[in-house]
């Protein structure tokens, strides 16, 4: 209620500019869905049918794009892009280095350049930690992180001499053959090698990875000499002993059906450079060994 000018009091809905919106006259309703939807559709059965014109432009990318429903033996790359995946998700794989190849097929590594893409680094952390690199700014991409830096190199030049030594074939120390694992013809001569080539593979990416983050974790913590004496051959170390980590793992379940001694032999055993098995005489019955030859001089020099 408001005062008047001669003292009384008098409604507000007696003044218009005082009322709700909730109290003036409401629009008129819209219409239903269904009856706008039988509008739509006459208009559009009055309008004559005009089909556009394709631009130039749109002509020439005709030829360019891909039926993603058609068979993978029209498209080569995809049929190639298409074995890629499935052997990333392949059961024989370690489950940690599975899930590390996935992230480097998706770019998605935790690497100094992709940790200040999303905000969660700095420019310094952005770059290597490791003191050896080139370049004191040097960014630690992908690529860098696995195949450039010096302490990556040493050990990706092991894995390939180290697989020279078992198949003969020199693989490439290439961003196709270690990060994508693109194998050429002669590489693997069988699919026991295969499997063999990728888990080494796998397993050396995964100790450079382990080391990088323990370098760029104690990059702060520790002067920058013992940092390169005490993580100069961390992930040569970590290579190795996952290596024969493998292998004897393997060797135990060799010892039962689910993989047969033959399995075993076409895995770890061709030419005898990673590991041998020896028949121990002992009493009335012989005793299969299993003998390690994979060592830090043998069949390669690591360090």
């Amino acid at each position: 209620m408001q005062a008047s000018s001669a003292g009384r009091a008098r409604l507000s809905s007696d003044v218009p500019d005082s009322q709700p919106a909730w109290m003036a006259l409401s629009r008129g309703r819209r219409q239903h869905w269904s009856q706008r939807q039988l509008q739509q559709q006459a208009q559009q059965q009055q309008q004559p049918l005009q089909q556009p014109q394709p631009h130039h432009s749109d002509r020439a990318a005709i030829g360019d794009t891909v039926d993603v429903l058609a068979p993978p033996a029209s498209h080569p790359q995809l049929s190639e892009w298409r074995r890629v995946w499935e052997l990333a998700s392949a059961a024989y794989f370690n489950r940690q280095h599975r899930v590390l190849w996935w992230r480097i097929l998706h770019g998605c590594v935790m690497c100094g350049a992709f940790g200040a893409y999303i905000g969660r680094a700095t420019m310094e952390q952005a770059c290597c930690p490791y003191a050896c690199c080139s370049s004191p700014n040097q960014p630690q991409t992908i690529s860098h992180m696995f195949l450039e830096c010096p302490m990556a190199a040493t050990v990706i030049g092991w894995l390939c001499r180290l697989w020279q030594a078992v198949t003969g074939h020199l693989p490439d120390a290439s961003v196709a053959t270690i990060l994508v694992a693109s194998t050429s013809e002669g590489h693997c001569a069988s699919d026991a090698l295969l499997q063999t080539w990728h888990r080494l593979r796998l397993a050396v990416l995964h100790s450079i990875w382990t080391a990088a983050r323990i370098a760029a974790s104690s990059t702060h913590t520790s002067t920058q000499a013992s940092q390169s004496s005490s993580q100069s051959h961390l992930a040569s170390k970590l290579a190795l002993k996952t290596i024969v980590s493998m292998i004897r793992h393997d060797w135990v379940k060799g010892r039962d059906p689910s993989m047969t001694l033959q399995a075993f032999r076409d895995l770890w055993c061709h030419h005898d450079a990673l590991a041998s098995i020896h028949t121990a005489h002992t009493g009335t019955e012989d005793k299969l060994e299993l003998v390690v030859n994979l060592s830090d001089m043998v069949p390669v020099q690591l360090f």
